[in-house]
């Protein structure tokens, strides 16, 4: 029931996200990033087309009316040298300029306008214009103008006329823009057609492309949706290797992990549930039987009654220790009280603590170091409880006439701590869980299968790392690797 509420509420909530945010999809994302830079280049085309067209054009205009002035001077030059100005007007001498397409005017070196081929009323006026003033100095220019009564758009050539090395006067020639803009318009026309269709091609392939990129994210996202609803039964579609590739590796992997530690967590219970129901059951049925009336007699049956309830109580405790524990250090709150020590000497108490179980279990085991001081800055009481955990699964695991040995050493930086013993040993399929939490193996001396996980928990909060080896039916060797502390002398 509760899993089907979260599913509903699930549901809502992605189709909420969805109706929020309609244009904020990957999708989308890719086709509008596509299209802004596809229409900015055909934008940029466009712009550079039309202004190359427009100079081509108009250099050919201008070109044209240059190589026209150059006649004209020429034929000036040659054949009308002899005549003055205004004779060539007035006597209707000006055959030299009468071959033109475009408008010619007439100027004396002051800038008087004394002709105009289209008989304008600017005649006998002064022109000012750029290419006038120009002119006058001596040098032909150009400038762009347009007509107050047309709003035409007109180029205007002024070329000195030269006779004797002198100047006598200026022709100006006047050519209207309106073909070349014709010429413009009807060659752009091909270039937007052109922009259009190529904008509408990768609006059409960045859509398919987008929707075939999607597609396997989509995918991801729905097993992802059963995830968030506690079915890891589905598997991602892997193809191909690209990063959307691994992440679905990455996700196959992550739901058979939580299928294994859900597993693991179910037996943990179910193991732990066996485990405390055991003790309790032991107790609870003798403190009924020492209740008898006939076993208030029987000191020995009452002694007996009692060491059981207090072995039993004891393993209880250990179990809720291990359990409180797990619960401590898996909160982010918890702090650990770090200290400058000596490992030798913590080593060597818990082994001075155990040494009588080893004795009574006739275990050989012995303690090894050449040093006497190695200093860590390390949680006293959480990493004695480390050691115990180990040497502790040590002994649980190992036969009588076996050996257990602490060797203390240096490894570079690290002060390393090495429990080997000639024991049971762990199977090649189960070494790689024994530190997952609620894992007890196939062994039937686990018990809770928190100690090693609770002991890598405490040796990765002091930058070091627990690393286990072993070899079924020959033994184990379980070693604590955590930096050595370095004072300042050491620097």
């Amino acid at each position: 029931m509760e899993v089907k509420k979260r599913e509903e509420f699930l549901d809502k909530q992605i189709l909420s996200y969805n109706n929020d945010h309609p244009n904020s999809s990957i999708k989308f994302n890719v086709i509008k990033i596509v299209m802004l830079f596809v229409v900015t280049v055909v934008i940029g085309f466009e712009v550079f087309a039309y202004n190359s067209i427009r100079y081509y054009y108009e250099s050919a205009l201008t070109d044209s009316m240059k190589n026209q002035a150059r006649i004209n001077q020429i034929q000036f030059s040659n054949y009308m040298n002899r005549y003055d100005l205004s004779e060539i007007i007035i006597g209707d001498k000006n055959l030299f300029y009468r071959q033109n397409e475009t408008q010619v005017q007439i100027l004396d070196n002051a800038g008087l306008l004394l002709f105009d081929s289209q008989a304008s009323s600017a005649v006998g006026q002064r022109l000012d214009t750029g290419d006038v003033k120009s002119a006058i100095e001596g040098k032909r220019d150009f400038s762009t103008i347009k007509r107050d009564f047309s709003k035409e758009k007109v180029i205007s050539l002024s070329f000195p006329l030269i006779s004797n090395d002198q100047q006598v006067g200026i022709i100006r020639l006047s050519s209207s823009t309106a073909k070349v803009d014709e010429r413009i318009e009807g060659d752009m026309f091909w270039y937007i057609i052109f922009g259009i269709i190529v904008t509408l091609s990768a609006l059409i392939v960045s859509f398919f492309a987008a929707s075939s990129f999607i597609k396997p994210i989509n995918e991801l996202i729905k097993v992802s949706e059963k995830f968030a609803g506690g079915d890891y039964t589905l598997k991602a579609k892997v193809d191909g290797n690209n990063e959307i590739s691994e992440l679905a590796k990455t996700l196959n992997l992550l739901s058979e992990n939580i299928i294994k530690r859900e597993d693991m967590k179910n037996e943990f219970i179910s193991s732990v549930s066996h485990e405390l129901r055991t003790p309790l059951t032991s107790i609870k049925g003798w403190a009924i039987t020492l209740q008898a009336p006939e076993m208030q007699k029987d000191e020995d049956m009452m002694g007996q009654g009692l060491k059981i309830i207090e072995d039993e109580g004891d393993r209880l405790s250990m179990m809720v220790e291990d359990l409180l524990d797990f619960s401590r250090l898996s909160s982010s709150n918890f702090k650990y009280n770090k200290e400058v020590l000596n490992i030798v000497d913590l080593v060597k108490q818990v082994y001075t603590q155990l040494s009588p179980r080893t004795e009574s279990l006739d275990i050989n085991f012995k303690f090894i170091t050449v040093y006497k001081e190695i200093l860590v800055l390390a949680d006293k009481s959480r990493m004695k409880e480390v050691f115990i955990n180990i040497i502790d699964n040590a002994i649980k695991f190992s036969y009588e006439k076996g050996l257990i040995e602490v060797i203390v050493d240096q490894d570079g930086s690290d002060v390393s701590i090495s429990v080997k013993d000639t024991g049971e040993g762990i199977k090649e399929d189960e070494i790689a869980f024994v530190s997952s939490k609620f894992y007890k193996g196939s062994s039937s001396k686990s018990h809770t299968g928190l100690g090693l996980s609770i002991s890598e928990e405490i040796v990765k909060a002091h930058d070091g790392k627990l690393v286990i080896k072993s070899k079924y039916k020959v033994g184990t060797n379980v070693t604590v690797k955590i930096p050595r502390y370095k004072n300042e002398k050491d620097n």
